[in-house]
């Protein structure tokens, strides 16, 4: 009998990161023993692309906890200024400064998903927004 190999042909991409952010790409391989570091970005995409699934198939009314973390240093992040244009929908928001010196707010949302979702393409809209983060803990899922 012959063995059989499966040969899966991956496109390769290329990427261009800061070098903290590969050195933290490259603890996370050692930590979660990766083989490699494509892996860990696979595995980093899969998990981007779950919670985009979930946002994206929530329905109805739902709470949403929504972290978004920007530059600090000048102006420009546009953040408060789409807060207000959702402040119908925001039962809570908290304001904390990083010990890199940037900015993290804390938001809660009780709204339609479609406003929830159009909240969140805003946020990542607006210059010098580093993360959106978006944790569905309501409704609609």
């Amino acid at each position: 009998q012959s063995a059989r190999y499966l040969v899966v042909i991956m496109p390769i991409v290329a990427i261009s990161m800061s070098e903290s952010d590969l050195d933290e790409l490259e603890q996370l391989q050692n930590e979660g023993q990766f083989s490699n570091r494509s892996e860990v970005v696979r595995h980093a995409v899969h998990t981007l692309m779950s919670r985009h699934r979930n946002i994206e198939r929530a329905a109805g009314m739902i709470t949403a906890v929504v972290t978004a973390l920007y530059y600090k240093k000048g102006q420009g992040h546009n953040i408060t200024a789409v807060q207000h244009q959702y402040r119908e929908y925001l039962t809570a928001t908290i304001h904390a400064h990083t010990t890199e010196g940037n900015c993290t707010e804390v938001m809660i949302m009780d709204a339609d998903a479609d406003v929830v979702r159009k909240f969140l393409k805003k946020l990542r809209s607006q210059k010098k927004v580093l993360r959106v983060d978006v944790n569905l803990v309501g409704g609609g899922h």
